[in-house]
């Protein structure tokens, strides 16, 4: 049964899953951590896209980063949690908006070599702007790396961290996040 605990700061709390997750509350661990924000009076805006991401198998980044503009309201006061894609779009936001700050699960900056990732537009023809990144997030970057990740390697989203100087929470026995509960987050 939900708390009925008053947020303790004036924020909101944005969910961009990885791609293919569509319904997106029926993926992963999005609507257990929905859930636990809100019952444990983290947040009491908790904003996610349903049913879906607009093209939630690619993920484009000019139908993405529009939508979270401008659907999901992505403003000062927002933490923006992607996962896997979704945090690729999580650092895009950050380059253009002052964000409260991003957490990075299972976070990369290279196309991996996929297809897929190089048809979303994150990757190029622009670099990332990570200094730009690390002065949007007014309250810093969190990075969330599963050590025995599947799909992306453990190095590359620690390498992602050292260079926003993010805050690393390292799960030992964690793949690619794809059930919860999620406490790590």
């Amino acid at each position: 049964e939900p708390s009925q605990l008053t947020p303790r700061i004036n924020m909101n709390v944005i969910l961009l899953p990885g791609s293919g997750c569509t319904p997106t509350m029926e993926c992963n661990y999005y609507s257990w951590l929905a859930k636990t924000l809100v019952d444990r009076g983290i947040c009491a805006d908790v904003r996610v896209t349903v049913p879906g991401m607009p093209d939630p198998h690619v993920c484009r980044r000019a139908k993405w980063i529009p939508h979270c503009e401008e659907v999901l309201k992505c403003d000062a006061n927002s933490v923006v949690v992607g996962h896997s894609s979704g945090a690729v779009c999580a650092l895009r936001l950050a380059e253009r908006n002052v964000l409260r700050g991003i957490v990075l699960v299972a976070g990369y900056d290279d196309d991996l070599g996929d297809e897929n990732e190089r048809a979303s537009g994150y990757f190029g023809p622009d670099p990332f702007d990570y200094e730009k990144m690390k002065t949007n997030c007014t309250k810093g970057i969190d990075a969330v790396i599963g050590l025995r990740d599947s799909l992306v390697p453990a190095e590359v989203q620690r390498a992602l961290a050292a260079k926003l100087d993010a805050r690393e929470t390292l799960c030992e026995r964690r793949d690619h996040f794809f059930t919860p509960p999620a406490e790590e987050i």
